[in-house]
Protein backbone atom coordinates (compact mmCIF):
# COMPACT_ATOMS: atom_id res chain seq x y z
CA UNK A 1 0.00 0.00 0.00
CA UNK A 2 1.70 3.58 -0.92
CA UNK A 3 1.93 5.82 1.86
CA UNK A 4 -0.53 8.64 2.07
CA UNK A 5 2.37 11.36 2.13
CA UNK A 6 5.60 11.13 0.67
CA UNK A 7 7.56 14.04 0.15
CA UNK A 8 10.81 13.54 -1.87
CA UNK A 9 13.79 15.41 -1.60
CA UNK A 10 11.70 19.19 -1.02
CA UNK A 11 13.59 22.49 -0.36
CA UNK A 12 11.35 25.73 -0.99
CA UNK A 13 12.67 29.46 -0.13
CA UNK A 14 11.79 32.89 -1.64
CA UNK A 15 14.52 34.45 -4.07
CA UNK A 16 17.68 33.08 -2.46
CA UNK A 17 16.22 32.60 0.87
CA UNK A 18 16.57 28.92 1.52
CA UNK A 19 13.19 28.21 3.75
CA UNK A 20 13.35 24.37 3.67
CA UNK A 21 15.95 22.22 2.12
CA UNK A 22 16.32 18.83 0.99
CA UNK A 23 13.21 17.59 3.01
CA UNK A 24 12.14 13.77 3.21
CA UNK A 25 9.22 12.55 4.99
CA UNK A 26 6.97 9.24 4.17
CA UNK A 27 3.80 9.31 6.22
CA UNK A 28 1.64 6.12 6.80
CA UNK A 29 -1.80 4.91 7.24
CA UNK A 30 -2.49 5.27 11.29
CA UNK A 31 0.96 7.33 11.91
CA UNK A 32 0.35 10.21 14.65
CA UNK A 33 2.87 12.86 13.98
CA UNK A 34 3.96 15.65 15.74
CA UNK A 35 5.78 18.08 14.35
CA UNK A 36 8.10 20.49 15.95
CA UNK A 37 10.66 23.19 16.05
CA UNK A 38 11.29 26.93 16.81
CA UNK A 39 9.15 29.71 15.38
CA UNK A 40 10.30 30.64 12.26
CA UNK A 41 11.50 27.12 11.24
CA UNK A 42 9.54 26.73 8.22
CA UNK A 43 6.65 24.16 10.01
CA UNK A 44 3.65 26.15 8.55
CA UNK A 45 5.63 26.62 5.18
CA UNK A 46 5.69 22.68 5.07
CA UNK A 47 2.06 21.84 5.85
CA UNK A 48 1.34 24.52 3.35
CA UNK A 49 3.16 22.84 0.43
CA UNK A 50 1.75 19.57 1.80
CA UNK A 51 -2.04 21.02 0.98
CA UNK A 52 -0.84 22.03 -2.31
CA UNK A 53 -1.27 25.80 -1.41
CA UNK A 54 2.83 26.29 -2.52
CA UNK A 55 4.83 24.85 -5.01
CA UNK A 56 8.22 23.30 -3.91
CA UNK A 57 11.10 24.52 -5.24
CA UNK A 58 12.99 21.01 -5.87
CA UNK A 59 11.50 17.54 -4.89
CA UNK A 60 8.57 15.62 -5.16
CA UNK A 61 5.40 15.68 -3.15
CA UNK A 62 2.98 12.42 -3.91
CA UNK A 63 -0.40 12.24 -1.93
CA UNK A 64 -2.15 8.43 -1.75
CA UNK A 65 0.42 7.36 -4.37
CA UNK A 66 -0.29 10.33 -6.84
CA UNK A 67 1.86 13.72 -7.75
CA UNK A 68 -0.12 16.15 -5.88
CA UNK A 69 -0.28 18.63 -9.17
CA UNK A 70 -2.66 15.82 -10.74
CA UNK A 71 -4.22 15.00 -7.07
CA UNK A 72 -8.01 15.65 -7.02
CA UNK A 73 -9.30 14.02 -3.94
CA UNK A 74 -9.02 16.87 -1.43
CA UNK A 75 -11.41 15.77 0.53
CA UNK A 76 -9.43 13.13 1.72
CA UNK A 77 -7.48 15.55 3.64
CA UNK A 78 -8.66 17.26 6.47
CA UNK A 79 -7.30 21.07 7.84
CA UNK A 80 -7.42 22.85 10.77
CA UNK A 81 -5.82 26.22 10.45
CA UNK A 82 -3.92 28.12 13.45
CA UNK A 83 -6.65 30.22 14.99
CA UNK A 84 -9.42 28.82 13.28
CA UNK A 85 -10.96 29.95 16.44
CA UNK A 86 -10.67 33.51 15.56
CA UNK A 87 -14.35 33.81 14.98
CA UNK A 88 -15.96 37.04 17.27
CA UNK A 89 -19.18 36.90 18.73
CA UNK A 90 -20.73 38.27 15.94
CA UNK A 91 -20.13 36.54 13.23
CA UNK A 92 -23.49 35.26 12.37
CA UNK A 93 -22.82 31.23 11.34
CA UNK A 94 -24.15 28.54 13.85
CA UNK A 95 -22.54 25.51 14.71
CA UNK A 96 -24.40 23.17 11.98
CA UNK A 97 -23.71 25.71 9.00
CA UNK A 98 -20.04 25.88 9.68
CA UNK A 99 -20.01 21.93 9.10
CA UNK A 100 -22.52 21.87 6.58
CA UNK A 101 -20.48 24.21 4.66
CA UNK A 102 -17.72 21.40 4.10
CA UNK A 103 -20.50 19.43 2.45
CA UNK A 104 -21.19 21.57 -0.45
CA UNK A 105 -19.52 19.21 -3.08
CA UNK A 106 -22.75 17.19 -2.31
CA UNK A 107 -25.31 19.32 -0.89
CA UNK A 108 -24.18 22.29 -3.63
CA UNK A 109 -23.70 25.94 -2.81
CA UNK A 110 -26.40 28.01 -1.13
CA UNK A 111 -28.79 24.87 -1.30
CA UNK A 112 -31.03 23.96 1.70
CA UNK A 113 -29.42 21.33 3.99
CA UNK A 114 -31.40 17.83 3.37
CA UNK A 115 -32.43 16.02 6.69
CA UNK A 116 -29.55 12.99 5.83
CA UNK A 117 -26.68 15.78 5.34
CA UNK A 118 -27.59 17.50 9.01
CA UNK A 119 -27.95 13.83 10.20
CA UNK A 120 -23.76 13.37 9.30
CA UNK A 121 -23.30 17.04 10.59
CA UNK A 122 -24.70 15.41 14.02
CA UNK A 123 -22.61 12.48 13.98
CA UNK A 124 -19.65 14.36 13.66
CA UNK A 125 -20.65 16.41 16.31
CA UNK A 126 -21.52 13.78 19.02
CA UNK A 127 -17.83 12.27 17.79
CA UNK A 128 -16.73 15.36 19.03
CA UNK A 129 -18.96 15.93 22.14
CA UNK A 130 -20.79 18.86 20.60
CA UNK A 131 -23.90 17.50 19.67
CA UNK A 132 -25.80 20.00 21.62
CA UNK A 133 -23.56 23.12 20.13
CA UNK A 134 -25.26 22.53 16.75
CA UNK A 135 -27.67 25.93 16.95
CA UNK A 136 -25.21 27.75 19.18
CA UNK A 137 -23.66 30.56 17.00
CA UNK A 138 -19.61 29.50 16.54
CA UNK A 139 -19.06 32.86 17.74
CA UNK A 140 -20.15 32.47 21.48
CA UNK A 141 -18.43 29.40 22.02
CA UNK A 142 -15.12 29.33 23.94
CA UNK A 143 -11.51 28.42 21.61
CA UNK A 144 -11.35 24.84 22.66
CA UNK A 145 -14.77 24.05 21.86
CA UNK A 146 -14.40 25.92 18.47
CA UNK A 147 -11.43 23.77 17.20
CA UNK A 148 -13.45 20.73 18.55
CA UNK A 149 -16.23 22.62 15.98
CA UNK A 150 -13.20 22.54 13.69
CA UNK A 151 -12.21 19.18 13.55
CA UNK A 152 -16.24 18.17 13.07
CA UNK A 153 -16.08 20.23 9.85
CA UNK A 154 -13.07 18.31 8.43
CA UNK A 155 -14.19 14.62 9.85
CA UNK A 156 -18.05 15.57 7.70
CA UNK A 157 -16.04 14.80 4.30
CA UNK A 158 -14.56 11.06 5.86
CA UNK A 159 -10.78 12.36 5.70
CA UNK A 160 -8.09 9.89 5.78
CA UNK A 161 -5.62 12.08 7.56
CA UNK A 162 -5.58 15.48 9.01
CA UNK A 163 -3.64 18.36 9.51
CA UNK A 164 -3.38 20.37 12.44
CA UNK A 165 -1.22 23.94 12.54
CA UNK A 166 -0.71 25.04 16.25
CA UNK A 167 -4.40 24.26 16.95
CA UNK A 168 -4.12 24.65 21.14
CA UNK A 169 -2.60 28.29 20.40
CA UNK A 170 -4.72 30.69 23.00
CA UNK A 171 -6.63 27.51 24.55
CA UNK A 172 -6.70 26.75 28.01
CA UNK A 173 -4.60 24.02 29.78
CA UNK A 174 -7.89 21.74 30.41
CA UNK A 175 -9.24 22.41 27.01
CA UNK A 176 -6.10 21.24 25.31
CA UNK A 177 -5.93 18.12 27.24
CA UNK A 178 -9.22 17.58 26.08
CA UNK A 179 -8.53 18.13 22.12
CA UNK A 180 -5.67 15.84 22.42
CA UNK A 181 -7.75 12.91 23.75
CA UNK A 182 -9.79 13.43 20.90
CA UNK A 183 -7.17 13.14 18.17
CA UNK A 184 -6.11 10.03 20.16
CA UNK A 185 -9.81 8.52 19.66
CA UNK A 186 -9.66 9.90 15.83
CA UNK A 187 -6.14 7.81 15.51
CA UNK A 188 -6.67 4.77 17.22
CA UNK A 189 -10.99 4.29 17.11
CA UNK A 190 -11.18 5.64 13.59
CA UNK A 191 -7.52 5.00 12.11
CA UNK A 192 -7.55 8.60 10.64
CA UNK A 193 -3.65 9.88 10.38
CA UNK A 194 -2.74 12.49 12.44
CA UNK A 195 -0.27 15.07 11.59
CA UNK A 196 -0.03 18.26 14.04
CA UNK A 197 2.70 21.50 14.03
CA UNK A 198 3.71 22.69 17.56
CA UNK A 199 5.88 24.91 19.12
CA UNK A 200 5.04 23.34 22.60
CA UNK A 201 7.60 20.36 22.41
CA UNK A 202 7.20 19.53 25.79
CA UNK A 203 3.61 18.82 25.62
CA UNK A 204 3.55 17.49 22.11
CA UNK A 205 6.46 15.11 22.25
CA UNK A 206 3.99 12.90 25.23
CA UNK A 207 1.18 12.71 22.93
CA UNK A 208 2.09 11.18 19.37
CA UNK A 209 3.57 8.42 18.00
CA UNK A 210 6.31 10.17 16.37
CA UNK A 211 7.97 13.12 16.23
CA UNK A 212 9.90 15.25 13.07
CA UNK A 213 11.73 18.26 14.73
CA UNK A 214 12.55 21.03 12.24
CA UNK A 215 15.71 23.48 12.47
CA UNK A 216 17.99 24.80 10.33
CA UNK A 217 15.97 24.09 6.89
CA UNK A 218 16.06 20.38 7.73
CA UNK A 219 13.47 17.97 9.51
CA UNK A 220 15.09 15.02 11.25
CA UNK A 221 11.56 11.96 11.92
CA UNK A 222 11.90 10.20 15.76
CA UNK A 223 10.10 7.38 15.83
CA UNK A 224 9.68 6.63 20.02
CA UNK A 225 9.76 2.83 19.55
CA UNK A 226 12.86 3.08 18.01
CA UNK A 227 14.99 3.41 21.52
CA UNK A 228 16.81 6.38 20.95
CA UNK A 229 16.27 9.03 23.15
CA UNK A 230 14.45 12.18 21.87
CA UNK A 231 16.86 14.72 23.91
CA UNK A 232 19.67 13.32 21.49
CA UNK A 233 17.18 13.92 18.49
CA UNK A 234 16.35 17.21 20.13
CA UNK A 235 20.00 17.82 20.32
CA UNK A 236 20.71 17.08 16.72
CA UNK A 237 18.42 20.10 15.44
CA UNK A 238 18.65 22.61 18.25
CA UNK A 239 22.24 22.20 19.40
CA UNK A 240 23.76 21.38 22.99
CA UNK A 241 21.81 22.85 26.06
CA UNK A 242 18.32 21.80 24.48
CA UNK A 243 15.97 21.44 27.98
CA UNK A 244 13.14 19.12 27.29
CA UNK A 245 10.47 20.63 29.37
CA UNK A 246 7.27 18.41 30.17
CA UNK A 247 4.06 20.39 31.27
CA UNK A 248 2.22 18.61 34.32
CA UNK A 249 -0.92 19.32 33.43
Amino acid sequence: MSPILELTNVSFGYDNNLILEDISLCINTGDYLGIVGPNGSGKSTLIKIILGLLKPTRGSVKLFGQDINLFKDWGKIGYVAQKAASFNASFPATVEEVIAANMYPQIGLFKRIKKEHLQRVYDVLEVVEMKAYGKRLIGNLSGGQQQRVFIARTLVSSPKIILLDEPTVGIDIQSQDRFYNLLNELSTKMGITIVIISHDIGVITQKVKQVACMGDKKLIVHNKSSGEPLPKVLTKVYGEGMDLLHHHH
